[in-house]
Parts: structure tokens; sequence; C-alpha cells
């Protein structure tokens, strides 16, 4: 095992820029068997057939495959050579393990991948050869290795790699992980078709290269897709993908950030870096975007098209030293996937990609068949409450808990069950209520990723509860608020139990807090308010004679 970055010559230095573009108690074993709900069949076309996928699990991901074996033990080889050189040129940016990997489904056979293209997306069929799916828990990246060829907007058409294609979308999971939510769109399509660019072998790293290195195009150059067509305004990049030519609008993000951070002689790379840190609070309007760069919308898109047709920019090489090189992959265990697993992972994601009842079914068909593995019991329990069916989602949950899944939502969704169900007597929670609510509250936050909705919870529970929080159980309050420090929401709900269970220092250092983080003048007022209050009732401290 080599020592951490010791092989590697930066030819270029690397990440400070990156740096700047991101803002920032269990079911007891004697519990008595959970009676689980049961289905009739009255139409066996209703119920898909059971389908044959690869399985495999990787740290953080879990892999779903119907190409061939050779096929996904090549992917799994290429993704940890990527992953590696990630950690060499970026540590930490890959992050770690989380409780709820992520699903990456790699289609190879008839309409697989169709099926998981959205209803609103239909036309981008031959257009991509990837999707990404995500939502505050967990995310899913569909790649189809059947396409040969995907189509541009001048109906046209390029190689369809579908390594490049899962590149784009696994940074752009990386991208939306570390930045906390949603970049701006043009931004993160441009980093994300930036680092998709990435070559790499165990020898060495070539990053923000454009071309192939000996003078020939490679598949997704900005300036071979824009080399004849016409550019989008300035406003019109920054208002995010068009309706139509949805890929050019890709193809001049990344030839944009491109240009900002290696092109030019880098001399646009301070603006750059302005600019984003300025419309994290404001629109990207003209005047901004000048002071920013120095020049108005319509230079800069000059400036562009020039670019476009005369690349001149400085790329990134990293390079092994003498005898050393990136590590081998580990070996890959695969086998045949579960009917458990390939209905949860499959249903999964045709929830996050809006297929509704197609999710339902593959998530029923393996349960209706026999399947009682405790994570599709999650599933199932989070697909029937997203539905509002509660009775049947608790059934679901209360055996998954039981069965110590872990998925943190699952338990956050439990504890909301029982506390919507408290709450509808209007009466204060008594101590047994608290206990429903928060001993599912407390698994979740033993697992991660850690979720905002289950501080907020906790807070809104003590809020409500016919007794005070002890201080431990007041601290397990804070520490949402130290976890999510810039969420006015649970801070504003975190200083409001605290002053009304008469945690007095706490409240005003928690209320100053939110003023400090308020962008909007309506949460800055009322933390303001309720400083300006808890400072009135202060008692000051007796002074020593």
């Amino acid at each position: 095992m080599l020592a951490p970055r010791s092989y590697l010559r930066c030819r270029l230095g690397f990440g400070a820029w990156l740096a700047l573009t991101f803002a920032v108690a269990e079911s007891p074993s004697t519990a008595p068997p959970i009676e689980l709900p049961k289905f009739e069949v009255t139409d066996s076309r209703v119920l898909p057939p059971m389908a044959s996928w690869h399985y495999a699990s990787i740290p953080g991901f879990e892999i779903l495959s119907s190409i061939s074996v050779s096929q996904t033990k090549r992917f799994a080889e290429d993704f940890f050579l990527l992953q590696a050189a990630i950690n060499e040129i970026m540590p930490g940016f890959t992050g770690g393990n989380v409780t709820v990997p992520t699903s990456l489904i790699l289609t190879g056979r008839g309409n697989d991948f169709e099926r998981f293209m959205p209803a609103d997306r239909g036309d981008d069929r031959y257009r991509t050869n990837s999707l990404f799916f995500d939502d505050p828990e967990r995310g899913a990246i569909v790649v189809d290795f059947a396409l040969s060829e995907i189509l541009l907007d001048d109906n046209t058409t390029e190689e369809a790699d579908p390594y490049r294609g899962f590149y784009k979308e696994y940074f752009r999971y990386l991208i939306r992980r570390q930045s906390g939510g949603k970049p701006p769109a043009w931004f993160e399509e441009g980093l994300v078709q930036l680092f998709a660019s990435i070559d790499v072998t165990k020898k060495w790293i070539n990053f923000a290269m454009i071309g192939d290195g000996f003078g020939g195009p490679r598949t997704g150059d900005f300036n071979r897709q824009l080399a004849r067509q016409h550019l989008l305004s300035m406003p019109e990049l920054f208002a995010g993908p068009p309706a139509e030519r949805a890929g050019n609008w890709a193809a001049q993000s990344y030839a944009f950030v491109h240009l900002c951070l290696y092109g030019r002689g880098q001399k646009y790379q301070k603006g750059f870096l302005k600019f984003l840190t300025r419309i994290g609070q404001e629109p990207p309007t003209e005047e901004i975007f000048k002071d920013c760069f120095g020049l108005d919308f319509r230079a800069m898109a000059l400036e562009l098209r020039g670019y476009i047709d005369f690349t001149d920019y400085k790329s990134m090489q990293y390079v092994a030293k003498k005898g050393q090189s990136l590590p081998d992959a580990p070996s890959l265990i695969l086998r045949d996937a579960t009917d458990a697993e390939s209905g949860r992972i499959v249903g999964e994601a045709f929830r996050l990609g809006g297929h509704t009842d197609e999710a339902r079914l593959a998530l029923i068909a393996p349960y209706i068949r026999g399947e009682r593995d405790a994570r599709l019991l999650a599933a199932l329990g989070l697909a029937e409450r997203l539905e509002g069916k509660n009775a049947r989602a608790r059934t679901f949950l209360e055996a998954a808990a039981q069965a110590k899944v872990e998925r943190p939502r699952a338990y956050f969704e439990l504890a909301r069950l029982n506390f919507e169900e408290a709450a509808s007597s209007a009466a204060p929670f008594t101590d047994a209520q608290v206990a429903r609510i928060i001993g599912p509250l407390n698994n979740a936050r033993q697992q991660r990723p850690p979720m905002v909705q289950v501080y907020g919870l906790l807070a809104a529970l003590w809020a409500q509860a016919a007794r005070s929080p002890t201080r431990e159980e007041f601290t397990d309050v804070i520490e949402g608020v130290q976890r999510f420090p810039r969420s006015t929401a649970l801070v504003w709900r975190t200083a409001m139990l605290a002053a009304q269970r008469n945690f007095s220092p706490e409240a005003l250092a928690l209320a100053r807090h939110g003023m400090k983080i308020s962008r909007d003048p309506a949460d800055r007022n009322r933390f303001e308010t309720l400083v300006h209050a808890l400072e009135r009732d202060a008692v000051p401290p007796l002074k020593s004679p």
C-alpha cells in the first residue's frame, strides 16, 4: 500500500477553487411478532415476473446489473480506479460510507433503461445513456450499455460512451452531496462535464483535457459539439436547461466553466469564484457579472465563442513516480440478485424517477412471492407512507424496525406516525407517547446520513410533551443544530423550545445564531425579536459582596 499522495507529482495546483465553490433505542428482542399485511392477487398479469439481475455490494453502493459478468466486473474495476484517482487529487471528496447505499443500475437488455426514463423526458431516450435520481436520503444512477449512438441537438450523432455517461452522474452525485443540495444548474452541469472528462490509468491521471491528447477529439468535448452551433445568451445559460437544445446548454455550461477555471491563462478564475460567491445570495444579474469579470454579458459571450473556436487552456496531469501506481481493485463478489434486492432497488429507482405505479408493483411483487427482507419491508413502508396509506405503512415500518433495518428515514417516518397519532388528541404527550416517538428517532439519529427532519421532530416532541426534557435530552436536540447549523427552521424551533422550557442561555445563543444565518428579512426579524425578548427578561447574575 502506498503512502497517501506519495507517488503523485502535481504539475498544476488543484483543489483550492473547488473548496470555495461549495457553501456547507432499539426494539427489544422479546417484542411480539408483527402481523404483516396480506395481499390478494386477483389478476396474475398485474404481478411483474421475477427478473434476472447480477448483484454486488461495494462500500457506499449497491450494483444491480443486467450486462454480462465480465462487463460488470470491468465496470467495478474502472469505478474503483476512478475513486482511487479522485482520492489522490481531491482527498475526502468521495466521502465516507453511508447507511443507505446509492444504487448503480447497469442496463444492457431490451427496454431496461427506457423503463427508468422519467415521463417528462421521453424525448431524451436517444439523447442520453445515463440518469441520476436523488432525494435527501439516497440516490440512484442508471447507465445504458446497449445504446451505441447518442443523438445531438442538431440531429447528428456521436458514439455513446457508457463510462463517460456514468462519470457524469457519479460526479453529479458527489457534487450535490458536497454542496448539501443542488448548486446553480449551469454550474453543476459544467462541473459534471468537466469531471467526466477525467482520463485515468494506474500510472497517470489527466484532468480538464480537451481531445484525446494526440490531436483527436473525444466524445463530449464542448468545442466539438458547439463548433457550428448558435450559442445561448448568458442569461439563457444561467436560466437553466431549456426545453429545446438542452444538449447545447450542457455543452455551453461545460465550455464556460472550463474557460473560467483553465482557459486564457486562468485570468477569469478569480472573477469566477467571486461570481459564485455573489450568486449564492443574489440572482446572477449583468451588474454583478460585470463587477466580477469586468465584462458584460455580450462581451463574455463573444469571448466564449472565441474559446470554443480556439481552446487555449492548461490541463492538469498527475504522474506516478517510478515503480508506483494506483492500487489494484479488490475482487468483486458478484452473484445473482435475490427477488427482494432487485425488486427493492428497481422499485425505489422508479419512485425517485416519478414512476409511482411501476415502483409499487416492483416493490410489492417480491413481498407477495414471500420475501421478508428488512430493507424491502422498509422500502414498502416508505412507499405506502408516500401514498398516504398510513395503517399499512406503520405495519411495514414496525416490522422493519423490529428487524433492526439500517434505514434512517424508515425510523423517522415511524416516529412521525406515532407523533401524529399522539397529537390527534390535542393533549400534552404522556411519557408513554414520548417513548414511542423518541425510540425510533434515536435509532434514526444513530444512522447515516443525518436528517435535519429528525431533529425538527425531536424539538416538536419536547415542545408538546407534558414534562420538560432533561438537560441530557435537550442536548440531543442541540445536536441537530450542531449538525445543521444553517437550517433556519431547525434553529428557530430549537430556540423556541429552549425559551419555552427555560434553557435561557441556550435560547439566547440560538436566537443570536439565527440572526447571523438568516438571509430572509422576515426570518432575521423574528430572531431579532426573540433576542430582544430574551435579553429583556434575563436576570443579571448576582455580584459577589
